[in-house]
């Protein structure tokens, strides 16, 4: 049993977590200023978002412990980084919209996501869910 608890300490002092954590932060930050500043602030999509990084998180930190307690840290850090990248593009998203000046690639690269996201289903994240 004390080895389990020795794990937990060693995945809460992982600084990829922790890196994590401020970009889950960040982009909650900006994904708010961007409803702002959009005039999209529904409490229901805020709550939702909020709900998922915290979700996102939680199975970070419980698979890193799992990852620890079976002594393969490697993919830990993997599944860690692979977060790190995907809530970093949310942010420069976030950014994008709000009107910071983005480079014409990856505008395109943006907009070509957002297509593919919307294409089909009629549910965009902009509309309320009523």
């Amino acid at each position: 049993m004390s080895n389990i608890l020795k794990e937990f300490t060693t995945v809460s002092q992982n600084e990829y977590l922790y890196i994590l954590l401020g970009f889950l932060a960040f982009d909650i930050i900006t994904g708010t200023l961007k409803a702002f500043s959009t005039n999209t602030v529904y409490s229901k999509i805020n709550r939702k978002g909020i709900t998922n990084h915290i979700t996102t998180f939680l199975f970070c930190f419980f698979f890193s412990w799992v990852f620890c307690i079976f002594d393969v840290n490697e993919y830990s850090n993997i599944l860690l980084l692979f977060y790190i990248a995907s809530y970093g593009l949310s942010i420069i998203e976030n950014v994008g919209q709000m009107g910071l000046p983005l480079p014409q690639w990856l505008k395109e690269k943006f907009k070509v996501l957002q297509d593919e996201t919307n294409k089909g289903d009629g549910n965009n994240e902009n509309k309320r869910n009523k």
